[in-house]
């Protein structure tokens, strides 16, 4: 199993994960938006078991499009998104793509929320682009 890591901009935050993603998305919805301080939020899904944190994580939680809670973890020190989960899929952690060591490892697959997509972000791809989540 291929090992990934990555952390905060200040380092006092890292993880380790072992195995393959489930997922690689990118998200538009407005709090993804507000959350990373840009146009979207890009994100890779793993088990929730195969995520080690080293170093101590805030989590704000919100109510997302779907009705359920949205966690999002962060260093205290420097602000820096690492992820999050939400209730709406159990068991899973999603990995903000930035905060990877080598974020070139990260191929999204899949578009969501595209509905909030800022008007000047063009993403010229094959990949599906729906105008939400397509799960309730």
């Amino acid at each position: 199993m291929p090992e990934i890591t990555g952390g905060c901009l200040c380092g006092r935050v890292r993880y380790t994960i072992t195995g393959e993603p489930a997922a690689s998305l990118i998200c538009h919805c407005r709090d993804c938006q507000h959350f990373t301080g840009s146009a979207f939020s890009a994100g890779t899904v793993f088990p929730t078991s195969s995520v080690k944190i080293q170093g101590d994580i805030k989590t704000f939680d919100v109510v997302g499009g779907s009705g359920k809670a949205v966690h999002r973890y962060f260093c205290p020190n420097c602000g820096s998104g690492i992820g999050g989960a939400v209730d709406v899929s159990p068991g899973n952690m999603i990995v903000l793509a930035g905060s990877l060591d080598d974020p070139n490892a990260f191929v999204p697959t899949v578009e969501v929320y595209c509905v909030s997509a800022q008007p000047w972000v063009h993403a010229e791809s094959e990949r599906p682009r729906l105008p939400t989540t397509g799960r309730n």
